[in-house]
């Protein structure tokens, strides 16, 4: 199974186990709990260089 990193934190994520995907500027960002998405959406940016780990 694939899996991917949290840009937020870091954390490796199952991506059936992910809170939640967002789709940010034609990539998917992996998020693992609510407060990473709350710090995503805050600042995208800041976290969309950051790639899934393959």
């Amino acid at each position: 199974m694939r899996k991917f990193i949290d840009p937020v934190c870091g954390k490796r994520i199952n991506i059936n186990k992910a809170h939640i995907v967002i789709h940010y500027q034609g990539e998917d960002y992996y998020i693992c709990c609510p407060q990473c998405q709350s710090e995503f959406e805050k600042n995208p940016k800041k976290y969309v260089h950051k790639t899934k780990d393959k």
